[in-house]
């Protein structure tokens, strides 16, 4: 069965001005919709990260490693987590993630997977988890796909295996759908999202002592040579 990707993309001043209560029943809400997609079957992963003002955002220009701390707000949102499901086709996929808990200001954006996998066991890996989005800048969707090309071509083989966790590369842009959350209303959009400053191309897993380590090691990858690379710890249950 084909496979996407939904993210949520988050108006992170708005979650921040939330009562406890609120931010608490939001949670749980997003805890019982992933519950609801394992118990159907459609789930292969999922996450939930940090905000973004913990992250870092690595980028190479020239000999120099442009290092950047969070937040990250890319059109006034970032993300904020994701969920990796099975759906018949792109229709059937909207369905689902229309179905997911955001506030007014959001975003969710589903996006076919290219490939991917995931290391079953990635819940249950001691240590620090984190989310590495590939994010990739351009002035087309065809320049863009060239990029992504290009950082998966050079990164074959080169994650650290004792870490790595998994990983998944996205369809181009143009093949996913927006819904903007507006008040009690959603409205659908179709791609391309190329308006966005950077936009991801794909999504790694891995688990390290603490960012600094994958800051060192993103340092040295083609991620940060062609696009971006931003890191983000994601909550532990």
């Amino acid at each position: 069965m084909p496979e996407y990707l939904v993210t949520t993309l988050e108006d992170e001043d708005v979650h921040a001005a939330q009562p406890p209560k609120a931010m608490a029943e939001l949670i749980e809400t997003s805890d019982a919709y992933v519950e609801a997609l394992r118990r159907g079957g459609r789930l292969k992963d999922s996450g939930r990260l940090r905000p973004s003002k913990e992250g870092k955002r690595v980028r190479r220009d020239g000999a120099r490693l442009d290092v950047r701390g969070g937040p990250f707000a890319e059109d006034g949102k970032a993300l904020g987590g994701y969920c990796w499901i099975e759906a018949s086709d792109l229709d059937d996929a909207t369905t689902l993630a229309s179905g997911a808990p955001a506030l007014p200001g959001d975003a969710i954006d589903v996006r076919p997977l290219m490939k991917g996998s995931v290391a079953v066991d990635k819940d249950a890996k001691p240590g620090k988890l984190f989310a590495c989005a590939v994010l990739g800048k351009a002035a087309s969707e065809e320049a863009w796909v060239e990029a992504m090309d290009r950082i998966d071509e050079e990164s074959r083989g080169r994650f650290p295996e004792a870490s790595f966790l998994g990983g998944l590369r996205l369809e181009p842009p143009r093949s996913g759908r927006r819904i903007a959350v507006r008040g009690e209303r959603r409205a659908m959009f179709d791609g391309p999202f190329l308006e966005s400053k950077e936009v991801i191309g794909g999504l790694l897993l891995l688990r390290m002592s603490g960012i600094d380590a994958l800051v060192r090691w993103a340092g040295e990858t083609p991620f940060v040579v062609h696009g971006s690379l931003e890191i983000r710890e994601l909550w532990r249950i």
